[in-house]
């Protein structure tokens, strides 16, 4: 309400007194700090609302709205809070009851906040769907004015009373805050931060199955979002930037999570002051109180273990997971829930624990407990003893070749960096393009082994292609190849015959015949697991962008999935081999299975806090599934994301960036906003040619363009497009790819656009008969109808005139 907003510091401050005092004491607590009685009664109607559904009541007290809310029947109430109550209600369905619980708004906290807050719940709960989070039915307004929600009834126990009453181990009661974990790291997927996670805000049914309540102070957060929390959360659970109203962050979730785990845990949550000023106090500690410290008595005996022993399991690990959660400052804290509870399983396989510094003594000792039925003492003493002489001299050996190897590295390097000047290259500024070509020509002065000079040209080589630069990338490229083929080096040979610059610059036949031969070397012996992973890769994924789709591509990319797993490849190779397989599968239209590979790759890239550009790609893929769903409006906060991303990561004229704004702009010519996408991609259209020349990415905003074109009517403009984008693909993609007949079913749109039916007449015909060919995805399907009500347009058009030319006028008859 507006008067709480006024008062905020004030009600902040009392409400953490009345919470932490015992309900008959509140009231008098609160008469000590504060004379005004319309504050006192704000604040105690808060803490009912903070307790909401805390205490269930069993009586049957007299049901309001005659008992009946639209269509259900109230039984009896579950529970009831300061801003609403929770009833078991009914409603016949084919015949058949259907029990649900019904929240309706209390009518003396029908203010528009609450109502808000209301609607809120119900928007957001709408667009969740998780086997963990409760799953909403229906809405309402009763015939009172009083607005209600009807979700699944779940009889079961909150939290820290279903472990407690089941006298779980630490152990066990790790899994149920797994199930959580993924709700909330759903929830986030979704841009949704919950804000109110306590364990009276979840149950746990008789199987032991997690429902996370409560999304009505949970708010949608965007790409630099300032929204504030603005909403009243518990204490004892509420991060420190919650309570000092501070913007929104998924971190927000992750502290509180931590809380509810050091109360499952230890017995009762982290934060326990009773004023503001201990509140601040502890917002701004620069580490959080020890997970043993918070042990009780009680604790340990519902816990089954005597106080010392847990006090002992609840260090180490455990202490040091909550410790990272309950950080005082957000960035301090686990960058994302997955990766909580990602150290929460390695903690229960016995692995190390990544919140932890990763010390040789710490991992050994992790592997020793791990295995130690498989570990004997008497064969690590003997293999110390029968390996230290031939280790200490092999070790010798390679310290001495790295530290020359180091030494011509360190001199290249300085050599490098003293060239690149205004003297020597008669330059003020040396651009990117321009530092790596001069790499290149020092390195052969100062690597004079074989083989480091290819591992070092290829790194250079990568960059240059990395940065446009394909020209001189394919020279080196050329370079390690006849080096490789005179070595016998048929791992730098195939890492260097990669045909993507064959690809990007049209040439799809040498593109196919370079990553064929690249893929057959691979499979000699010898060949390291990631070459083999990316020659298949790159051959499965060109073919595909080129149109050439087939099983075998996707065969490809399952067996470098696998390959990637099965050899422990670092994250982000396995989250790029991931990614590029959810592609295949979302060509194919089976948008169902390649939606989760694209969950675990970006949960990969999430580890890497410099993937940003890598992590922007997925969500950019995530969005398109949404779009090919039709869900067009879900999808633009999603490409937003990913267009935000690339702009910090490569630049608002990057690739990536100038894809997603072509992305943005397709959506909105889906809504009928097209008008506000033309202008868009024409001042896109420059740096797409910068970048790409008249490469075949180029069609692809071409294609929107002229789409927009059409919707505005623009057909001249829309019919240059159209041809442009035709003959860039001609030559360059499969002929039968549905790109060629979206092009030329916007060049018969627009044609038929300005009268010239006869014209447009081949355009037609090639794009229903291609489109028809490719009707997998809703997207695909909608393109291959409109392309043969097209054609049928035009048809009956020409046949109409023809007809028309037949009849005689009547100056002739």
């Amino acid at each position: 309400m507006p008067e709480d907003t006024e008062n905020w510091t004030l009600l902040q401050t009392l409400f953490d007194l009345a919470q932490m005092a015992p309900p008959d004491n509140q009231e008098r607590v609160l008469a000590e700090h504060c004379a005004d009685p319309e504050i006192r009664r704000r604040v105690l109607v808060m803490v009912q609302g903070a307790g909401e559904f805390d205490e269930p009541v069993n009586a049957s007290p007299n049901l309001p709205f005659a008992g009946r809310i639209g269509p259900y029947t109230l039984i009896r109430l579950l529970g009831a809070g300061g801003i609403g109550s929770v009833y078991l209600a009914e409603r016949i369905l084919g015949g058949i009851p259907q029990r649900v619980a019904l929240k309706v708004l209390s009518p003396h906290a029908a203010g528009p906040s609450f109502v808000e807050r209301f609607h809120r719940e119900q928007h957001i709960l709408a667009s969740l769907d998780h086997k963990n989070i409760l799953r909403l039915l229906d809405a309402g307004m009763s015939g009172e004015g009083y607005p209600y929600l009807v979700m699944d009834y779940v009889q079961g126990l909150h939290l820290d009373e279903y472990c407690d009453s089941r006298q779980l181990t630490i152990r066990e009661r790790i899994e149920p805050f797994l199930q959580i974990c993924d709700a909330v790291a759903y929830a986030h997927r979704n841009l949704i931060v919950h804000l109110d996670l306590k364990p009276s805000n979840v149950l746990v049914n008789e199987e032991g199955i997690v429902k996370l309540l409560d999304f009505g102070t949970s708010k949608l957060i965007q790409p630099d979002s300032l929204l504030t929390t603005t909403v009243l959360a518990t204490p004892a659970y509420a991060s420190p930037e919650q309570l000092r109203n501070e913007p929104v962050t998924t971190s927000c979730d992750i502290y509180s999570l931590g809380a509810i785990l050091v109360d499952l845990l230890a017995g009762r949550p982290p934060a326990r002051q009773s004023s503001s000023v201990m509140f601040e106090r502890a917002m701004n500690e620069t580490e959080p109180a020890p997970l043993y410290d918070t042990v009780t008595a009680k604790a340990a005996e519902v816990r089954g273990v005597p106080e010392n022993k847990l006090r002992q399991l609840l260090s180490g690990d455990l202490a040091t997971i909550t410790a990272k959660c309950l950080r005082p400052r957000p960035r301090d804290r686990y960058a994302s829930v997955d990766a909580l509870s990602d150290d929460l399983r390695r903690y229960l396989t016995g692995r190390s624990v990544l919140a932890r510094p990763q010390t040789t003594a710490y991992r050994i000792g992790k592997f020793v407990r791990r295995n130690r039925g498989s570990v004997a003492v008497t064969a690590l003493i003997m293999l110390a003893l029968v390996g230290s002489l031939s280790y200490a001299a092999w070790r010798q050996h390679q310290a001495l070749e790295e530290g020359r190897r180091a030494v011509r590295m360190q001199t290249f390097l300085y050599r490098l960096f003293y060239l690149a000047n205004a003297n020597y290259t008669g330059k003020p500024t040396v651009s990117v393009p321009e530092f790596l070509e001069l790499g290149v020509k020092l390195l052969p002065e100062y690597i004079k082994d074989p083989g480091d000079l290819r591992a070092a040209q290829m790194s250079l080589a990568e960059s240059m292609f990395e940065n446009g630069d394909l020209g001189n990338a394919q020279k080196v490229f050329t370079q390690i190849i006849a080096s490789a083929k005179g070595a016998a080096d048929f791992e730098s040979e195939a890492e260097a015959t990669s045909g993507g610059i064959a690809y990007m610059q049209g040439d799809a036949k040498l593109g196919q015949t370079l990553t064929a031969h690249a893929l057959e070397l691979s499979r000699r012996s010898g060949i390291s697991p990631s070459v083999r992973v990316w020659s298949a890769v790159y051959y499965a994924i060109n073919r595909d962008e080129m149109g050439f789709r087939s099983d075998e591509n996707l065969r490809l990319l399952q067996f470098a999935a696998k390959e990637s797993r099965d050899h422990n490849l670092p994250n982000h190779e396995m989250a790029d081999v991931l990614y590029n397989l959810g592609t295949d599968l979302e060509w194919r239209g089976r948008l169902d299975e390649a939606e989760p590979i694209f969950d675990h790759a970006l949960q990969l890239y999430l580890k890497d806090p410099l993937a940003v550009c890598d992590q922007s790609a997925v969500y950019s893929k995530l969005a398109s599934l949404q779009e090919a769903r039709g869900f067009v409006h879900e999808s633009l906060p999603l490409y937003q994301r990913a267009y935000d991303g690339y702009k910090t990561c490569s630049g608002p004229e990057s690739l990536g960036a100038l894809e997603l704004q072509a992305h943005i702009a397709g959506a909105l010519i889906k809504l009928g906003r097209a008008r506000e996408a033309v202008p868009m991609l024409e001042k896109t259209l420059p740096a797409w040619r910068k970048i790409v020349g008249s490469g075949p990415q180029l069609s692809d905003p071409l294609c929107l363009l002229s789409q927009g074109y059409v919707e505005v009517g623009r057909y001249p403009e829309a019919e240059r497009a159209a041809k442009e984008a035709v003959d860039i693909q001609g030559g360059r993609i499969a002929p039968a790819d549905r790109r060629f007949g979206t092009s030329h079913l916007l060049w018969a749109r627009a044609l038929v656009g300005q009268g010239r039916y006869q014209e447009a007449l081949p355009h037609a015909e090639i794009a229903d008969s291609l489109l028809a060919r490719n009707a997998i995805s809703i997207d695909a399907k909608q393109a291959a109808a409109e392309a043969h009500q097209v054609l049928l347009d035009v048809q009956v058009k020409l046949a109409s005139k023809s007809t028309d030319a037949d009849i005689p006028s009547p100056k002739n008859n």
